[in-house]
């Protein structure tokens, strides 16, 4: 294993483990509507209902998308990645991968 898939292992897997604790009050509907935390869309604000709603929804999605994310990270540690290679680049972007639970929960979102 060279340094850069111990580099892009950890950091994958340190961006899904924060985005999974992170997420875990929104999904337990343990934090009420604020400014600051939580899956705030103009739609999360129109009603306490439609907060939680939205949140425990997006909580899960981040969920699912954050133990992918934690799953390559320690993918990378036995695929080897030349310093060059398209397989860099997409393991090292991995944390990309959650703008697709944004892009989930803003569509449910406009549903309610």
């Amino acid at each position: 294993m060279t340094n850069i898939n111990m580099i892009i292992g950890l950091s994958n897997i340190i961006v899904g483990v924060v985005t999974i604790a992170l997420c875990i009050p929104l999904l337990k509907d343990k934090i009420a509507m604020n400014r600051w935390y939580g899956i705030r869309f103009k739609k999360s604000f129109a009603s306490t209902e439609n907060w939680y709603k939205i949140n425990r929804y997006g909580a899960q999605r981040m969920l699912l998308w954050s133990v992918i994310i934690v799953n390559i990270g320690i993918l990378s540690f036995f695929v080897p990645i030349n310093s060059k290679g398209i397989l860099r680049l997409l393991i090292s972007s991995a944390p990309v991968i959650l703008l697709i639970p944004v892009i989930e929960s803003w569509l449910f979102a406009r549903k309610l």
